[in-house]
This record gives C-alpha cells, structure tokens and sequence, in this order.
C-alpha cells in the first residue's frame, strides 16, 4: 500500500510531533549531566544507534556559529552550546523546537 503524500513539509512535521508524543529515543532531552559533563569539555553528538560523530569533525567549538538544521529534540544542540559554540537550531517539528527550549530553559 503506498500513500500520496503531496505537502511532505507537513507530513514531516506531523510525524516528528507523534514522535516526541511517543517518546522516541530521538526525542527525548539530553539530562543535566550532560549539559554539565559538555560546559567541561566532555561531550559527545550522537547522530546514528551506533556511533558518536567522530569529535575531529568539528572546528574548534568556542564562540563558533553553528547551524543545526533539523536537529530540535534537545539534544545536540544543548550539548555544542554547553561547549561554546553560539547555536542555532532549526526545525520543522514545534515539539521537537520546545524541546530544545525546555533544556534551554532548564540549563541555561
């Protein structure tokens, strides 16, 4: 069975919101700990199940503007802000963008 998907921005947004209603893995927020662990130089990103995007790919991170596009969930983005780097997340999910809001708000 195939589905005619003609506003695929939409259907997009639409899945992403169920997902974060669902509580997928790629949903959920980085903890505090994390946050903290990230402001004293240990992070990681995870992109993949399986593996952290290797650290040499990233410029020095300190006062770097950073664009990560369809990356809201609370996840990466806190982390590189919490290493220095000037972020900005964009989203075509708004629950996936109230995610990142929500550890903004709760770490700073």
């Amino acid at each position: 069975m195939t589905t005619n998907i003609t506003d695929i921005r939409s259907y997009n947004s639409t899945a992403w919101d169920r997902a974060v209603a669902d509580g997928s893995e790629w949903t959920v927020p980085v903890a505090p700990e994390e946050v903290a662990a990230a402001r004293r130089g240990e992070w990681r990103i995870i992109l993949t199940p399986t593996r952290s995007v290797p650290r040499a790919w990233f410029p020095p991170l300190v006062g770097c503007d950073l664009l990560c596009l369809a990356s809201g969930g609370g996840q990466q983005g806190p982390i590189l802000a919490a290493t220095g780097a000037r972020v900005t997340v964009f989203d075509n999910s708004p629950q996936q963008l109230a995610r990142d809001r929500q550890v903004a708000d709760r770490d700073g």
